[in-house]
Formats: C-alpha cells, structure tokens, sequence
C-alpha cells in the first residue's frame, strides 16, 4: 500500500485497536460523520467531492470495511431440501475439528429463534471465526436444521432464525457442519433460496460432534407473563412450572428501556425496533435527520387512538397510530418473553398505576386479544406484597398484627403515593395473608424526567457558558439563542433547521441521562468532565450539536471542556424533590397520621437519588425508611414491583399462601369546579376528597354547553372539559327509573328541586376508570328529562408535562 495513499495512525500499530465497519452501519451515518471517520482513521479523501456521501462509505470500506455475511435466518419454500440435495449430490470432505469448540449439547425449540441469550457460544481453537452459515446434520449428513455463526461485542454465538425449519431427530448422533471456506456458506446461502449461482466442485468442512440434540415444543404454562410497563423501562418475569422465577434479560441487565423506533416501511408495514435498538437508533441520528423514536410511550394510554408524524431516513413522511406502536411493543415483549423462558402463555399479568388499571385493562386486552390481559394486581400491591414475602421468609413478621406500609413510587414519568395495610396468619396448612391498599397523591408530572431535563438545562447552560467566553451565561432563555432546543418554534421553518434544532434536545437529553446515572449510581462520585475530546469521561459529539450563528445553526466546531460536580446536580434537583415530598407529607406529618406507618417503602429507579430520602427524613426517622435491598447495579428499585408480584404468583402457586386483597376507595387530588351564571366559581368536587361526593350545578335549558374546569390539589388549572348537549335528544325519564340507573349519584333530594326550564348537571367521580361522569336532568312542562352520561378522564397528555414536545 503506498505511504501517501494511507496511513492509519502511524503511532498505533497495535492490530487489536483497528476499528472496521459493515456497510450497513455506514449507510445509517450521514456525509458529515463518515468524513470525520475518515478523518480519524486518516483515510485520505483527495478528490472526493465533500458532500459524496457514497465516496465516504466506499473509501471507508476499501480500507475499514467489514464483510457483511448473508445468513440463513428465515422460512424458505425447499430450501431444506435445496440444501439437502447439495449434501447427496456433490462431494463433501469432511476434515477432523481441532480448531473450533461448541457446546456439546444443543436444546432447539419448534418455531422459536436461537440467539446468544441460550449461552451457545463457539469459540476458535485455532485460526479464527467467521459470521458463516452452518448445518447440524445426523451421521447419514441428513440435514436437521441450519443456522449460523453470530458475532455479539467479540464473541461468537450460535444462531438460529425463528422460522427456519427442524426436522424431527430420527438418529441418535448428531453434529455441526462449519465451513472455513466463505464462499461455501455464501453458496449454501444462495441455494437455500433459490438463487443462481456457480456449481461447487467440493464442499469442504469441519464436522463437530453433539453429545445430544433435543428438540423439543414449546409447552404452554398456566402461569402468566408477569410485564412491568414502566415510562422510561420496562421489566418483566415468570413463575415456572417447578416454581423456579425467571426474569427476562435484555442487554447487560434486566430492564427494557420503554422505547420504540421506526427503521422504515415494507409495503404498507412499518418496521420497527424496541428497546435498547431503539436507543441504538436515536443515538445514530445526527444533526440534519428526523428521530423517529419514541419515549415515554407509557404516558399514551390515555390517549392511545392519537397519529404521530415521522420522518423516515429515505425521506417519506407517515402518520403512525399511537395503538400500532404500543401493540407492537408488547408484540415485541411476549416474544423475547417466550424465547427466554421457553414456554407459551395464556395470558399477561399486567402491573398498572392503580389509578389507571381499568384502562390499562380495557386498552391492552383491545391490543392483544390472543391471550388474556389481567390488571388485577396493581404496582402498590405488588409493592406491598414483597414487604410480606420478605417477613415471612426471614420469620420476623408478628402473627395477626395489621403493618400499615406507605409506598413513594417516583418512576421516570410520574410518582404516586400508595397507602397499604397487611396481616399475616399462619394456619395448619399455610399463610393466610389480608391486603388491603389505597391510593392517596399522585403527580403524574413528576419522574425521573423531570430530574433528566434539569441537568440537560445547566449543561445547555455550561456549554454556552465555555463558548461565550469569559462572560456569564446563567439565563437558560439566552442559551436558548445561543444552543437552541425549543424544536416546536422551528416547524415553519427550513427542513435541515428544524432537524438541528431536535436533534440538539434529543442528544442533550441523552447526555444529561448519561450524567443523572453516573451521580445515582451506588459508588460515590464527586465530578464528572464533559468535553469534546474521545478522552474525556463524557463525550460531547461536535457532530451532534449545532450552534446558532446569525440565527441559523451550525455545526459546533470549537473544542467544550467542562466539569459537572455532585454537588450542582443535587442542588439543582433538590427543590423539585423536596417540593413533592412536602406536598405529599405535610398534611400527613400535620395530622400525625405518619405517625401510625410501620415503614414506608421508597420505589422506582428514580428514588435511587439520595435526596429523596434526605427530603423523607425531614417528616419521619430514617429507621421507617425502606430501600428494595443494596444497590448493585441501579434497578433493584425497578425490580421491587416485579419481584414482589412473582412473588405473589410463586406462593399462590405452590399453595403456601391464601391471600385475601381489596383495593379501597383513596383520596382524590385533583378538583373540579365550574362557574355559576354570575360568574362565581363554584367546587363541584372537592380535591382529596374521600366519600365520593355529587356536585351538581344548573343552567337555563337554553344553554347547550357547560365548561367544567379541573385543578389541582393546589387550585392550579389544568385543563377544560366541554359537556355540549342537546335538549332534543334528552329523553323523557321519572325518578324511580334515575334511582335504578343512578343509585346514590343523581338523588332524588337535587331533582325534586330542579325548576321548569332548569338544566341541571350531575357530576361525580368514577374512581374505577380515574375520571368523572357529567349527566344533565332538565324539567320540562312538569316531566323530567335526562341528557347523555359523558365520561372525562382526569389524566390526558393535553396538560400533562411532556419532555419531547418540542417546547423545551
């Protein structure tokens, strides 16, 4: 190779520290990346056109480039047979293993992929692997099954494609047939799948014996699939039939992050990724393209039937349905689900809000109608019931002595307040366990994204700060102008501007994610450097943010260093947490009502923050606090819901336990209220009330709209509802017929009352679904008349706080 052709850091001559690229990767990274990979590799680029996206990526892959290997991964009509028919026809050589090691024994599942989660790892004894195809044939060379070699982080993995075909064993002595030559897994590719290609003289491989193949049906488990749907990850476990608990892997732990993405179209389909591919996808989007990944997902139940608008890599716009996305998620759940575990399942035990579990229900089982959807164990419960399994499993626990447990959940998209009580009487033949919960605050603006978005603000806020010199930046308003985020005010504006200025929010926000762990993790750190060089602890991409220069941005291209400490970051986010917990134990600690709680549990990855349980301790002693168990790795707060409903589901199983669970009527924290005709605002519903209390107020039956305004527990407004009616369609009713339909909401003490030509409004609360009703009754010529029942949820995303709206 000539010296002014390429050099490749000529002070690294390790090979190990070589970095090579699949096209495919490469196709995925616009001009502005695949140049500055030239760059770092100091691949030479001379007359290369600087906006020759394609000249990038073929110079990269002369001389970094990575082959990417075709594999035998799906059902082909014949392709068995095809490649059977090889095997009998053309002469095959077969040589003594000495160079590659594999399990000896292989488990294959009917209709079911094998991927490097089943642990069949190979490893190369000699020379080195390749990402080829292989076969596992009997000693006759009949072909049982194909599959393939996989590389994950430098390790190589057996695979096998879900919808390839097995053939049922009939031998007893089986193998893998590998191919050290590429060009014959290539060949068996082709053939497979019907291609023309050129004949094979002699197929040439390395035969590997099995001590044993079983194949085997996936059996389907009375059990369910227990699914913790979290805003920011989800988890999700089984209880087995010998009783064991598994719980799913995804990535280097256990949690999934709750993130959707779309790759493209096939035909009229979207294609889509979950979890952390969805992340991968959001993190390989730069500064002139569209993200079409989705967060917070979870905040869409309450209003599931709404299109969101994306833009997809090749340029086309489409509006995808909320419900698409979700069913797809969940689609995606049950089936990593039942290749890990190994097994069918009837029906999914769903962890919900307990606010919100007849949604929950009545929205997913729409989604997913081949198996059942249950809601019934609620996350407080599931929280509670863990308290109870780990005092009957340490034997520390009182017989018949009522626990009163207070539960602060703080997930990444909302906190809720659970009260419980327990008792635990153990009889001749098992543990009779009472559970009782109730929900009593909630703020379904405040979670760990919250927390999230603050850092991103003084990053935002450091960054200008380095790049403006010597003075001061502390106005997030003039950073604004400076490192614009604020996408929503670009939509008028040009395509490759309004993509900047989302993508700066989008990778800020990943940053200020990336900081937010780094604090909260279990080992104490005092500072964290930000910068623009490979080697600091944070990488700040230039390519990634985009810097507004006349008003019009571009790409940042003066070195950032800076430091975040500890100590910024808890100042930062100590008002908001201490903020919550006053308005969600004060009036408990002012009534000593905390007084009577036997321990209170902290849940939700969120809580891992220390300030949470400096901001508790200020209401109660540190001895009632209750973390989920040591913190290792930073999910074990996510994992507490999981564990303790698994837990539930393992002792009901196994009949240790008969558990008795009633969810009571809790306190409500928001109000509702309207205005009388002279303007006066009248409370038809009390927040926090607890008895279930009917408002009611009257206009002129002329009238056919009433506006109802919901609050707050603080009196702050969040939105409008409009009750539009009308009187035609009333339909003729008496008072016997109202208390049959309408026991204890629409009384017979406001009806008598209602005057010729009133209107008047009942409104009340439906606990069950986490909303009101609104019904009118009007009187007219001495007869009674009812409107239409219309339901209000208390939660949509028109007021609640969204972090990827654009307005930030």
């Amino acid at each position: 190779m000539s010296q002014y052709t390429y050099t490749l850091h000529p002070d690294k001559r390790n090979p190990e520290e070589k970095q090579y690229y699949k096209r495919s990767q490469l196709e995925r990274m616009t001009t502005f990346q695949l140049r500055e990979i030239c760059r770092q590799e100091r691949l030479v680029a001379n007359g290369i056109d600087p906006l020759d996206r394609e000249s990038f990526i073929r110079l990269v892959m002369r001389f970094r480039g990575r082959k990417e290997y075709r594999h035998i991964a799906e059902y082909c009509e014949g392709g068995m047979e095809r490649i059977q028919d090889i095997l009998n026809k053309m002469p095959v050589q077969i040589s003594r293993n000495d160079r590659i090691g594999i399990p000896a024994s292989l488990t294959l599942y009917y209709d079911m992929a094998v991927d490097e989660f089943d642990g069949y790892q190979a490893e190369a004894l000699q020379d080195s692997l390749y990402e080829g195809n292989i076969l596992v044939v009997d000693e006759n060379l009949r072909v049982c099954t194909c599959g393939y070699i996989k590389e994950v982080q430098g390790k190589f993995w057996i695979c096998k494609g879900k919808d390839v075909k097995i053939l049922p064993p009939e031998k007893h002595h089986y193998s893998v047939l590998y191919f050290p030559a590429e060009r014959i897994s290539e060949y068996l590719y082709e053939q497979y799948y019907g291609m023309d290609s050129p004949f094979m003289g002699t197929v040439s491989c390395l035969k590997i014996p099995l001590l044993n193949l079983e194949v085997r049906t996936v059996e389907e488990t009375q059990l369910p699939l227990v699914i913790d749907f979290g805003s920011c990850n989800t988890t999700m476990g089984i209880c087995m039939p010998d009783g064991t608990r598994k719980i799913a892997v995804s990535g280097a732990g256990n949690v999934i992050p709750s993130v959707v993405g779309i790759t493209g179209m096939r035909g009229e389909e979207m294609e889509y990724v979950f979890g952390y591919e969805a992340t991968l996808l959001g993190q390989n989007n730069y500064q002139d393209q569209d993200i079409p990944v989705f967060y917070d997902i979870k905040r869409w139940i309450s209003d599931a039937s709404r299109h969101e608008s994306v833009v997809l890599h090749n340029g086309v716009k489409a509006d995808v349905c909320r419900k698409d996305m979700l069913k797809a998620f969940f689609e995606y759940l049950t089936q990593q689900a039942r290749k890990q575990f190994k097994c069918q399942f009837r029906s999914i035990q769903l962890l919900a809000p307990v606010r919100q579990k007849e949604k929950f229900q009545e929205l997913f089982q729409g989604l997913i109608a081949e198996v059942e959807i249950d809601c019934s164990l609620d996350e407080g419960m599931a929280v509670l019931f863990s308290s109870v399994d780990k005092l009957v499993t340490q034997e520390t626990y009182e017989q018949n002595r009522w626990y009163r447990t207070l539960i602060i959940d703080c997930g990444g998209g909302t906190t809720d307040l659970t009260s419980g009580r327990f008792r635990i009487d153990s009889s001749r033949v098992s543990y009779n366990i009472d559970l009782e919960t109730s929900y009593e605050n909630g703020d379904t603006n405040f979670g760990g994204n919250n927390l999230t978005y603050r850092i991103l603000q003084l990053l935002k806020i450091r960054i200008c700060q380095v790049l403006a010199g010597a003075d001061p930046e502390e106005d997030y308003a003039k950073a604004e102008q400076m490192l614009p985020t604020a996408f929503k005010n670009y939509t008028n504006k040009e395509r490759t501007t309004y993509f900047q200025v989302k993508n700066n929010y989008y990778y800020l926000f990943e940053l200020a994610e990336q900081v937010k762990k780094t604090f909260f993790q279990p080992g104490f750190r005092y500072e964290l450097w930000v910068g623009t060089k490979k080697e600091d602890e944070l990488f700040l991409d230039k390519w990634r943010i985009s810097i507004a220069r006349d008003g019009v941005p571009r790409r940042l291209d003066k070195t950032v260093r800076f430091p975040v400490y500890r100590h910024q970051v808890e100042e930062l986010l100590r008002p908001d947490i201490y903020q919550l917990m006053e308005r969600f134990l004060k009036p408990k600690f002012l009534s000593n009502e905390l007084q009577g709680y036997d321990m209170i549990r902290l849940t939700g990855q969120s809580c891992k923050s220390r300030l949470f349980e400096e901001a508790l301790k200020e209401y109660v002693p540190g001895v009632l606090i209750q973390r989920s168990g040591q913190e290792t790795d930073g999910s074990e707060l996510k994992m507490c819901c999981l564990e303790g409903a698994l837990a539930y589901f393992f002792n009901c199983k196994l009949g240790y336990m008969n558990v008795n669970s009633n969810y009571l009527v809790g306190a409500l924290p928001y109000e509702i209220m309207a205005y009388t005709h002279e303007g006066r605002a009248k409370t038809l519903i009390h927040s926090m009330d607890r008895d279930g209390y009917i408002g009611y107020i009257s206009r002129f039956m002329v009238g056919k709209q009433l506006d109802i305004h919901l609050l707050d527990s603080f009196g702050e407004h969040l939105k409008t509802c409009y009750y539009v009616c009308d009187i035609h369609e009333f339909l003729p009713t008496t008072q016997k017929e109202i208390d049959g339909d309408y026991a204890g909401t629409v009384i017979q003490e406001e009806t008598d009352t209602i005057q010729e030509g009133e209107m008047k409004f009942f409104i009340w609360v439906d606990r069950r679904q986490w909303g009101f009703k609104v019904m009118p009754v009007r009187r007219a010529h001495d007869l009674l008349y009812k409107g239409k029942e219309l339901f209000f949820e208390f939660e949509d995303d028109t007021w609640e706080e969204n972090f990827f709206d654009g307005r930030k």
